[in-house]
């Protein structure tokens, strides 16, 4: 096997590459299994996780959103190489090897919007809340402690 890193590697021909390798299968389970991931997260957080943690649904909404977009890349690239098309040299392996680079970006944007992001917001968030709970003093309890007091006399 050749350097992957190699330059003539990167940028060979078509007629001299083959299109499926064990690289080439790894990537497109990958990027299929992860747009398709992606999709559903994107368009369904908000039913399953909604009730729950409506600010979780609408981060994952948001890193899905970027993930659709680099996953979309990555196989719009492999299209290239598994249709033969040699169309702006789209074809090259080169661009397959950013588009595994650019995940790797998008999968430390999602761990840092998710650690560093998400997580002080929600516990702001579950702070707010409980703060809310023991300030606010349920209608029925008030009436009751009003009904029970003692009536007092007015002084004239």
């Amino acid at each position: 096997m050749r350097n992957p890193f190699d330059w003539d590697y990167l940028t060979a021909p078509l007629w001299q590459t083959p299109t499926w390798g064990p690289f080439s299968i790894a990537f497109v389970v990958v990027y299929v299994l992860g747009f398709l991931a992606c999709l559903w997260l994107y368009n369904d957080p908000r039913r399953l996780i909604r009730k729950r943690d409506p600010l979780l649904a609408e981060f994952l909404q948001r890193i899905a959103g970027w993930g659709l977009v680099v996953f979309g890349i990555g196989l719009f690239f492999f299209l290239f190489r598994l249709g033969r098309i040699s169309a702006f040299n789209l074809y090259m392996r080169i661009w397959l090897y950013l588009s595994a680079l650019s995940l790797l970006v998008w999968l430390l944007y999602a761990g840092h919007v998710l650690y560093r992001v998400y997580q002080p917001l929600a516990r702001q968030r579950r702070e707010e809340l409980r703060r809310k709970q023991y300030a606010t003093v349920p209608k029925r309890a008030a009436r009751r402690r009003i009904m029970t007091e003692a009536p007092t006399k007015k002084a004239r």
